[in-house]
Order: C-alpha cells, then structure tokens, then sequence
C-alpha cells in the first residue's frame, strides 16, 4: 500500500528527537509522500527545509488564520515571502496554505476582517501560480461557503478542505460546485463522527484524499498518542469499509487523487 499524506508538520518540535527515525519508519510502511504545512513564515520556511532535506516531502507556505492577528508584519508582507518562496523553489512548494477562517478559540469583527483578507490574498497567490490552496475551516461553515461563493473570480481551479468534518451537505457543495478536495484524516475515524463518515459516503471517493495533520488527531486506534503519516492506513481503512471496496483499491484511488490535486508523477 502507497500512502500519501497531504497534510502534516514534520518540523513540530514533537519530532525533534527522533525525526530522522519517524520519516524512516514512514517509508517503511509506504509513505510515498507527504506535504508539510506552513503556519506562517518561519514555518514554511522550515517545510521547505524538509523538502530539501527528504526527497520525498513537499512544502505548502501559508498564514494559519490563527497566526493572521499575531504577525509583526502586515499580511501582505508575508504574500511577499510566500511568492519569492514559490519562485525560488518551484520544484519544493506545490500548494499554498494553510489558510481560511477560524472562530474556534476567538471571534471579533477585526479578527474576521483580517482573516478574511488573508484568505483572499492566498487565493489570489494559488491562483496565479496555479497551485492548490489548503483551506482551513472551523466553527466558520457558513463563513467558508460565502467566501468561495462571493469570491469564486480569484479562486484558484484546485484546494482541498482540510481536516474536514463537517456534513453531506457541506461536502456536495464543496465538491460539485468548485470541484474541490476533502482531506480526510483520524477524525473520520472516531465514534462520534458520524456525520463525516455519512459524507464519506455520498461524496464520489474522487475527490477524497488523505491527510494525518501530525502530529495531532492520530486516528481512533491510536488516538492519544503523537500522529505519524504510516497512520493513514487506518483512515484508508475506514473509507474502504464506508465505500464497501477492498482497502488496497481504496489506497490507489486516494493516491492518484492527491496526484492529480498535486500534479505530480510518483513511481
């Protein structure tokens, strides 16, 4: 089994003393790639570090919505950096990210204005160079479907959401109306999540791909414990088992998705 994992941040200092061992160990259990996820500029450039580092790991540079109100610098700054990075290293970043909208842990009107403008930044930047956008959203369902509905002329033509749980609704229209990507990850897998798993079932396999988020949100089995990308099996498990196909079949379906999301060859 080929797993490709769309979303994790490697460079968290919960890898520091063993990182060498954990990417190893992911190649062992058929981890063929992974996108490492920028949070803000430090941190893209520390998944541009990792690309260079492991040939087999690829960088997303973006402004997490909860870093939006934390920067020293204006937005823009940061679009700036995140451009000369796709430029310099156009064979390491091939997505933009993550961004979005996030009311979780505050909300404010300056706070949705600011997040606001960064995710219209970001879409503009994945649309130039045509790269997909990693969307986040949380506690912002409605916010997120009037963004791309209010700014479908600066969408870019790919992006994935990222972590998704939300339900069947939110899925067909993400799918059917941008032709967008769900990033499934552990969280399918818990008993309460009832509604992803039902959306995991209407939503064509298409457009699924999987995703860890390490090194949090390790799948049901080992939940508690630090993620790792050799965990995507069990949430490949999970998808066979809601789609009533053989898990090896999922796998390949999910791998040449996140391909075709990434435009890219893997042998």
């Amino acid at each position: 089994m080929q797993i490709f994992d769309t979303h994790t941040h490697d460079y968290s200092e919960d890898f520091d003393h063993d990182r060498d061992d954990m990417m190893q160990d992911d190649t062992m259990a058929g981890v063929v790639a992974k996108i490492q996820i920028g949070c803000d500029a430090d941190t893209s450039w520390e998944c541009i570090n990792l690309s260079l580092q492991y040939s087999f790991c690829y960088a997303s540079v973006g402004l997490h919505p909860c870093s939006v109100m934390e920067q020293t610098i204006p937005i823009t700054e940061n679009i700036v950096f995140f451009e000369e990075c796709i430029q310099k290293y156009p064979k390491q970043v091939v997505a933009i990210g993550e961004t979005g909208l996030d009311f979780y842990h505050e909300d404010s009107p300056e706070l949705r204005i600011q997040q606001e403008k960064s995710f219209q930044e970001h879409a503009m930047l994945a649309k130039k160079y045509n790269l997909p956008m990693i969307v986040h959203s949380r506690n912002a369902r409605t916010e997120t479907l009037d963004f791309f509905k209010h700014h479908r002329n600066i969408l870019p033509q790919k992006a994935i959401i990222h972590c998704f749980s939300e339900d069947a609704s939110f899925a067909q229209e993400i799918t059917s109306e941008y032709g967008y990507f769900l990033g499934i990850g552990g969280v399918a897998t818990y008993p309460k999540s009832h509604a992803i798993r039902e959306a995991i079932m209407q939503t064509p396999l298409e457009f699924l791909i999987t995703e860890t988020d390490a090194p949090y949100l390790s799948p049901q089995d080992k939940r508690g414990k630090r993620n790792q990308s050799k965990n995507i099996r069990e949430v490949i498990q999970c998808i066979a088992e809601i789609k009533q196909i053989s898990e090896e079949s999922c796998a390949k379906i999910v791998l040449e998705n996140a391909k075709r999301c990434f435009d890219m060859v893997i042998i």
